[in-house]
């Protein structure tokens, strides 16, 4: 056998030894509950088509939505009958049923009327939604990362995502507060997270099973 020869057959030996690159990994039948390959995991993971996808993404028609000032006031009159309760404030929350999981005044939006008496401090918290006050009676300080800032009737303040703020009404009339943040979009993509009160042992990720009340300190149930 000449030089080219044996050449030839050492590239052959070498070819035989490689992997069939184009053939992939030894096909699994194997199939798991969910319908996927027998791997670990819950069983909820599925591919899908694109026309099938379409159909899961295409959510129905929101309707528009009023919501009476006479009931919100009335419900937050209510509430100040009683003492600060699970969520260390008194506030409603306004929402349209069309959108479900989604549950703000809109897909997205949080609104709430929120009710503070004279005296009364909302202690220092902070969550990753974007908060944007507009004061419609009573007068008092709002301070948001120490800054501290006096508000009136016909004030806005924005507090930015992750900022520490609290809220202290003076005077001699309740501040009613109207509040609005992106607060269900991140409930709704899992990414909302809350600190109340004050202290990096009370950050929670607001999931069912994580937190009963808005406040760590706070038990519904015991109450």
């Amino acid at each position: 056998m000449d030089k080219s020869d044996r050449d030839k057959s050492d590239r052959d030996k070498s070819d035989m030894d490689k992997p069939d690159v184009a053939a992939g990994p030894a096909a699994d039948d194997t199939k798991a509950p969910g319908g996927g390959r027998n791997e670990p995991g819950f069983g909820n993971g599925r591919v899908v088509t694109a026309d099938e996808y379409f159909q899961r993404v295409r959510h129905g028609h929101v309707r528009p939505a009023k919501w009476s000032g006479e009931d919100m006031m009335e419900a937050l009159r209510e509430l100040g009958k009683d003492p600060l309760r699970h969520a260390e404030r008194r506030f409603v929350s306004l929402v349209n049923e069309d959108h479900g999981d989604l549950a703000g005044a809109s897909p997205g939006i949080f609104i709430g009327i929120q009710l503070i008496h004279p005296g009364e401090v909302v202690p220092n918290h902070r969550h990753n939604s974007v908060a944007i006050y507009h004061y419609l009676q009573g007068t008092g300080f709002t301070t948001v990362e120490g800054t501290r800032f006096p508000y009136k009737k016909g004030d806005t303040i924005v507090c930015p995502a992750w900022a520490y703020h609290e809220h202290a009404a003076t005077g001699d009339e309740d501040t009613v507060m109207y509040v609005t943040q992106d607060m269900t979009e991140m409930a709704a993509k899992r990414t909302l997270f809350f600190e109340e009160p004050e202290g990096l042992e009370n950050v929670r990720h607001m999931v069912q099973g994580t937190s009963k009340s808005w406040s760590a300190t706070r038990d519904p149930e015991a109450e």
